[in-house]
């Protein structure tokens, strides 16, 4: 098939590669200089209003003949891509604008649970920075609490407040109002990890359980960041807790939307915690996870584009799954999650040796070739994961450690050496 992906950043890098490796031609639009080399690259139409953009990268597909296109980022979805896509009747594996807001609105995603009976953690939503305050600084008010914005933040809205002057000074920094809530939830104890389906309406085909480690610092402390690596499968995850979060999530949820008249079409996130009462739903996204896809996709022995064709075609296909570990770890700049102070080269050498292991990849997340070195560089917060498939994840950790080890010691980039080591 021809396939059209949208997006530059390490999730569209991995989907590029699972196709290619699938014989599709793909073409991607904002492609990374890392995915231009094996993929046809295709600028972004230059045009402020996003339907415009949107309407004239239509055309470009409709010109090329792309039989499906995939959407990667947030943003895309955010404006509506898909809606124009099916105006123009091109088969797109996306959500609409309006289904997308199970992610673009948390107030909206604690809408739709409530009404399909998805647990999660007990909430309040404020609207000003008063009320917020007031509640925040009352006594009676349960620490700790989580903090939420509202609407997209990149992986980083979301803080865990230890007492009340904590969540004060966050408050503080926010400007809380009716189009931009805050979300208080209660904290939920348990052990985390994500469950993403590709989801036609209430038909489905469960990926692979992820898990994702958020906070900067090894023993997940710290400020959240978009992911600093991710394992998949996730020993802790059995039967019955994956049981649970299909039927008392996923299911539930697709049959409201549907109902609702509002299906969701493409990737649907569940980011769970699996609690002494059960399973219960953190965050949804609309969206295949970063760096979930990276751990996910090379375990697919199936074809993602097949199932995605057939899904839309009102069919639910099976997917085959390899039962090897994929674990990756993600290198990024000095000073993520906050300002980024420097944009150091990727070693050669580490490229070097994950080329040489036949199990291992580079997933480029935030990088830019200087041709004239021709060296890559740095060029974001998160710059790449290194992944590796394996055994299980011992394997996979012996593998890859060392590997970094010796090829960044004399490098700022940085990375966990804890990866992994919370999913068995």
């Amino acid at each position: 098939m021809k396939i059209l992906i949208v997006g530059g950043g390490g999730r569209e890098m991995a989907l590029a590669l699972h196709l290619t490796n699938h014989h599709h031609q793909v073409w991607c639009a904002g492609a990374s200089d890392a995915i231009a080399q094996f993929a046809t690259a295709l600028a972004l139409p230059d045009f402020a209003d996003a339907t415009a953009r949107w309407e004239a990268l239509a055309e470009t597909a409709k010109k090329l003949g792309i039989d499906l296109t995939i959407v990667g980022p947030e943003a895309p979805l955010a404006t509506g891509i898909t809606d124009v896509f099916e105006k123009h009747h091109l088969a797109i594996f996306a959500p609409t604008q309006a289904a997308a807001r199970i992610e673009t609105s948390k107030a909206y995603a604690k809408e739709i649970m409530a009404h399909a009976g998805v647990p999660t953690a007990r909430y309040r939503l404020f609207t000003s920075n008063t009320e917020a305050s007031a509640y925040l600084s009352a006594p009676s008010t349960p620490y700790p609490a989580v903090l939420k914005e509202n609407g997209l933040r990149a992986g980083k809205g979301v803080t865990i407040c230890t007492d009340s002057g904590h969540a004060m000074a966050v408050a503080a920094g926010l400007d809380i109002t009716t189009s931009n809530p805050l979300l208080v939830e209660e904290f939920l104890e348990g052990f985390e990890f994500s469950l993403i389906v590709m989801a036609a309406g209430d038909r489905y085909v469960a990926l692979p359980v992820a898990q994702d480690h958020k906070p900067i610092g090894e023993g997940n402390t710290g400020p959240n960041t978009g992911g600093m690596g991710a394992v998949s499968p996730v020993p802790r995850v059995n039967s019955a807790i994956y049981r649970d979060a299909i039927d008392h999530v996923i299911a539930p949820t697709l049959a409201y939307m549907k109902q609702a008249g509002n299906p969701f079409t493409g990737f649907l996130y569940a980011g769970l915690i699996a609690t002494a009462h059960g399973v219960k739903v953190i965050e949804f996204n609309a969206r295949l996870g970063d760096p979930e896809a990276e751990v996910i996709l090379p375990r697919l022995d199936g074809d993602l584009a097949q199932v995605a064709c057939e899904l839309l075609a009102g069919r639910t296909p099976q997917l085959a799954v390899s039962d090897r570990t994929c674990l990756g770890i993600v290198l990024s700049s000095p000073g993520y999650p906050g300002t980024v102070t420097a944009h150091p080269q990727i070693p050669d050498a580490l490229l070097a040796a994950l080329d040489n292991n036949p199990y291992a990849q580079a997933i480029h997340m935030g990088t830019q070739l200087h041709s004239a070195s021709p060296k890559w560089q740095a060029a974001g917060g998160r710059v790449l994961i290194a992944t590796v498939l394996g055994t299980d994840i011992a394997d996979c950790r012996a593998q890859l450690l060392p590997m970094l080890a010796s090829t960044l010691s004399d490098s700022d980039l940085y990375y966990r050496t804890d990866i992994g080591t919370f999913a068995g």
